[in-house]
């Protein structure tokens, strides 16, 4: 059966985002498992004490937050770049928009109707 899904020019910014996000989420719980079943074995076996486990807990949960702020990171980056190829507006430039329509309106509001002060784009 043929792939019925869109195809457009634009990536979806939304999936691209969440299939990151879901990744590093993935990928931090199964080291956390890995980590945890292995600290629980180690104690088991009288390789390690509770304090040392609870030790490489508390520091697989800080490498957790630091990876996790990285993703962050990188998302970000990446949804910068895939706004800046596609064309799509950015925040920066809705708000400059708004401000700009502000600025015409008063203009209107005053009586000054004229468009020959306004600033023109070459």
């Amino acid at each position: 059966m043929a792939d019925e899904t869109k195809k457009t020019d634009t990536p979806d910014l939304a999936g691209l985002m969440e299939n990151a996000f879901l990744m590093g989420i993935g990928v931090m719980e199964i080291t956390k498992e890995k980590v945890s079943g292995l600290t629980d074995e180690l104690v088991e076996r009288g390789k390690m004490s509770d304090s040392e486990a609870k030790k490489v807990g508390e520091r697989m949960g800080a490498i957790a937050d630091e990876q996790q702020e990285a993703i962050r990171k990188t998302v970000i980056k990446e949804t910068d770049k895939v706004m800046s190829t596609s064309g799509m507006a950015t925040k920066s430039d809705v708000d400059s928009l708004k401000a700009e329509i502000a600025e015409l309106k008063a203009m209107l509001a005053k009586g000054h109707g004229s468009t020959d002060d306004a600033p023109t784009e070459a």
